[in-house]
């Protein structure tokens, strides 16, 4: 009997043999998912309120795309057959509209923390920003060269990304005096949760108070 197995689309990317190029553009298609779990792993580790905003807005903005996507049974490109993805929709890029969101609100966050941040910090907040621009564009290509999609939907889902971004930058902002709010409850202090919305340089308070701290216990 023949038993033709199923996997998942969410981390298998498939090119052509012996397609150095399609090989590389295929593990940068993974970007979104360790995006995922990067911003997850920052939640945890870091405890920042805004950051646990950041991650639903990621989750809330692949729900839209997704939710598109079955709304408006746009066909994926030809390629789909070679694929075995033409029972499934393109439109827009789930993938792309996933990098650029994000790109759009960290973008929103280092232009607001611009002038509160010193030199080094505002550099490295530069290289960061190109990476993750770099990252974005790359996944873009990525889902055209390996033929997921057309450039139509690709550039729709880059589009549906930065306006979902700027938006949830706003709901952000909004949220601002909920974070102090929340920041005091008792069980959230417990967690160690913190309110860090709007500081430049949260790192360098935090070396501060861990500073100050050693030299009481010294003292």
């Amino acid at each position: 009997m023949d038993i033709v197995l199923k996997h998942t689309s969410l981390l298998c990317a498939q090119y052509l043999p012996g397609d150095t190029i399609g090989k590389l553009l295929a593990y940068v298609s993974l970007c979104p998912v360790l995006l995922l779990c990067f911003q997850f792993s920052k939640v945890y580790t870091r405890r920042e309120l805004h950051e646990a905003v950041l991650f639903a807005g990621l989750l809330l903005e692949e729900g839209i795309a997704r939710a598109l996507k079955h709304l408006l049974k746009h066909p994926r490109p030809a390629t789909c057959d070679m694929l075995q993805l033409c029972h499934s929709h393109g439109m827009p890029s789930s993938h792309t509209s996933m990098m650029f969101a994000y790109l759009a609100i960290t973008s929103c966050i280092a232009l607001q923390l611009w002038r509160r941040r010193g030199t080094v910090t505002r550099l490295m907040a530069a290289a960061e920003q190109l990476a993750v621009a770099a990252a974005a564009v790359g996944v873009g290509a990525s889902r055209i060269y390996l033929g997921y999609h057309s450039s139509e939907q690709v550039l729709a889902g880059a589009l549906l990304g930065c306006m979902f971004g700027v938006v949830w930058f706003c709901v952000m902002r909004l949220l601002e005096p909920e974070y102090d709010m929340l920041s005091r409850w008792q069980l959230l202090r417990q967690l160690g949760v913190k309110d860090t919305w709007g500081v430049g340089e949260p790192l360098a308070v935090e070396a501060a108070a861990v500073s100050s701290s050693s030299k009481a216990k010294s003292a």
